[in-house]
């Protein structure tokens, strides 16, 4: 991967750091806002995360993983511990799907669509909240951050055939929860990208 820098980060180059900080901050903050659902929470899971993973280069084993799982690992395993200190107050999730171009079948007044695509996905998220914890954890990494059973096995602390297992039960009880039409939005969104 980046191997003079991770050489250098280990040894304690405060450069070297920063620049690993800033290159894996934003993916870091993504997976902790949708798993937290907190803009500040997310911050500080993400920046405390990194500084944990940063500070302990030594204990990254590159046979085990890609740092990218290594770090995923921390920033759910920190997202659990801070679930369970607050009791937090679910906001949106799947901030990704603002911004997307129209879907086929869409209103042309964009207006119009724009209020179809606030309900759609508020019936996403409050479909997605409705999941069991282990299940949103597999949904979001899986189509949130593109992740592959065994990367979200490793990630959470389960087998591959598990990851796959949570989701597809996630799916199964997502379809269960959203109408043909959410359904039909959210599927157009992603081809649209």
């Amino acid at each position: 991967m980046h191997s003079q820098v991770f050489q250098r980060a280990e040894n304690g180059d405060s450069q070297a750091q920063a620049e690993l900080f800033r290159q894996h901050y934003p993916v870091t903050y993504r997976l902790a806002y949708s798993l937290l659902h907190h803009h500040e929470d997310a911050e500080e899971v993400a920046q405390d995360a990194l500084a944990y993973a940063l500070t302990n280069l030594a204990q990254y084993n590159p046979l085990r993983g890609a740092f990218t799982t290594w770090l995923y690992t921390i920033t759910v395993s920190r997202c659990r511990n801070k679930r369970r200190r607050r009791q937090l107050a679910e906001v949106p999730l799947f901030g990704w799907l603002m911004g997307e171009t129209k879907a086929p079948g869409a209103p042309d007044n964009p207006q119009e669509a724009l209020l179809e695509q606030a309900e759609t996905r508020a019936a996403l998220h409050a479909a997605i909240r409705q999941l069991p914890q282990k299940q949103q954890e597999a949904i979001i990494l899986r189509y949130f951050h593109e992740l592959n059973y065994a990367e979200i096995g490793a990630i959470v602390g389960c087998s591959a055939q598990t990851a796959q297992s949570r989701v597809w039960l996630g799916q199964k009880r997502l379809s269960g929860l959203l109408s043909a039409s959410d359904l039909m939005w959210v599927a157009n969104s992603k081809e649209a990208r």
